[in-house]
């Protein structure tokens, strides 16, 4: 099994967490994802039964969160 974690701490954490959550629950094969929040910190934990699968993951992750970060961060959310 191969894990990662990514972790951003951002003062709109709430709705960053919000805007990823939903995918989450979308389809990596040999993968599971948890998305949680605790105050300003937004934490995505990604198990994958093979490395391609964990690689995807990430870089899908880093992407919907950069997107979000820019988001709230342009309209003050």
């Amino acid at each position: 099994m191969h894990r990662a974690e990514i972790t951003i701490e951002h003062p709109k954490a709430a709705i960053i967490e919000s805007t990823v959550r939903p995918e989450s629950k979308g389809e990596f094969p040999k993968t599971s994802i948890i998305v949680s929040r605790q105050d300003d910190k937004v934490t995505i934990a990604i198990d994958s039964s093979d490395i391609n699968g964990l690689r995807a993951a990430i870089n899908s992750y880093l992407r919907w969160m950069d997107m979000a970060v820019t988001i709230v961060e342009r309209i003050g959310g």
